[in-house]
Parts: C-alpha cells; sequence; structure tokens
C-alpha cells in the first residue's frame, strides 16, 4: 500500500519546483510571466491536489483515525488542507491583481511570502503524509484493506473533480 499511496501523491511533487519557479520569477520577471507561471500553480492546487486532499479526508482519514485510535494526526492534516485552500485562493486573487501592479509592487511581496508560506505548508503536509497515511497504514492494514482503500481515494478524488467540473484528471481518463 505505501508504495501505491506513494506513487500517488509523488505525482504533486513538481508542484514545489513549480513555486519555486515561481518565486524565481518575481526576481525581475515580467507581469505576465509571473501569471502565467502562477496560474500553472493554482490550476495544479485547484484542479489536482485539493480534490486529492478532499479524498484523502473522506476516505484515508477515517481508517486513520481507527488504526490509531487519535483524531490528532488527522485533525493537523485536515488543518493543513483548509490552509492550503485558503493560500489558493490568495494565490488566485493576488497574481490577477500582480499583472496590473507589476512584480516590483505590494503584490509582489504579498506573492513572495504567500508563495513561502504555501512551499512550507505543502512540503510539511507531505512529510506528515508519508509517514502516517503511508507507513502506518502499510504497517496496520492487510493488503486487500489496503488496496480496496487506495481504490475508494481514487474514486473519491474522481468525483470530487467531476463535482467541481475540472474534469477526471490525468490519473482518471
Amino acid at each position: 500500500m505505501s508504495k501505491t499511496l506513494g506513487e500517488k501523491h509523488s505525482r504533486f511533487v513538481p508542484l514545489i519546483a513549480a513555486i519555486d519557479r515561481v518565486e524565481g520569477e518575481l526576481e525581475g520577471g515580467s507581469p505576465v510571466v509571473i501569471h502565467a507561471a502562477a496560474s500553472a500553480v493554482h490550476e495544479t492546487l485547484e484542479h489536482e491536489l485539493l480534490p486529492h486532499a478532499i479524498g484523502e479526508g473522506r476516505t484515508l482519514f477515517p481508517v486513520l483515525r481507527r488504526v490509531t485510535g487519535s483524531t490528532e494526526v488527522t485533525g493537523e492534516m485536515l488543518e493543513a488542507h483548509r490552509k492550503i485552500a485558503k493560500l489558493t485562493d490568495e494565490l488566485d486573487r493576488i497574481r490577477h491583481e500582480l499583472i496590473q501592479a507589476g512584480a516590483s509592487s505590494k503584490q509582489g511581496e504579498q506573492m513572495h511570502t504567500l508563495l513561502e508560506e504555501l512551499k512550507s505548508t505543502v512540503e510539511r503536509h507531505f512529510e506528515q503524509e508519508e509517514h502516517y497515511c503511508f507507513e502506518v497504514l502499510q504497517k496496520e492494514l492487510p493488503p486487500t484493506e489496503a488496496e480496496e482503500l487506495c481504490q475508494a481515494l481514487e474514486r473519491a478524488t474522481h468525483d470530487v473533480r467531476r463535482t467541481i467540473a475540472c474534469g477526471g484528471g490525468p490519473s482518471y481518463q
């Protein structure tokens, strides 16, 4: 199970590099290029990561609470999901303002601060999930239940993506 969930999770690793690229563009890049790079990050967050996070909340987290007997870890991870959603909304707002104001504006500074917070939140959250969702569940679940859980996550994520009209996504075609 760890490898299967880890593989599904690894498709989000390029997101960190994309955030770094936007930060790099803030150093003298044109507002149009910054907007395009920030739009790509926003698209990944909005249409890939957040639906996946909702799917985790519906499938993995209840099992993790049952297995660990605690809500502490899942509570922290759900809080990270909410923070990432809030930062995604802020990214959307700032990227549109930035195209008018320019990279050296207040919006450029806000974008830099937001990207740093977004990157650290996503990295910390990925580390938590690597340990708790992948390692703990691999040790505690029989292989058939683990496979069923992976399939349930896929279905839940697909359902969320269809509900918000962003299609089935690359992994679900």
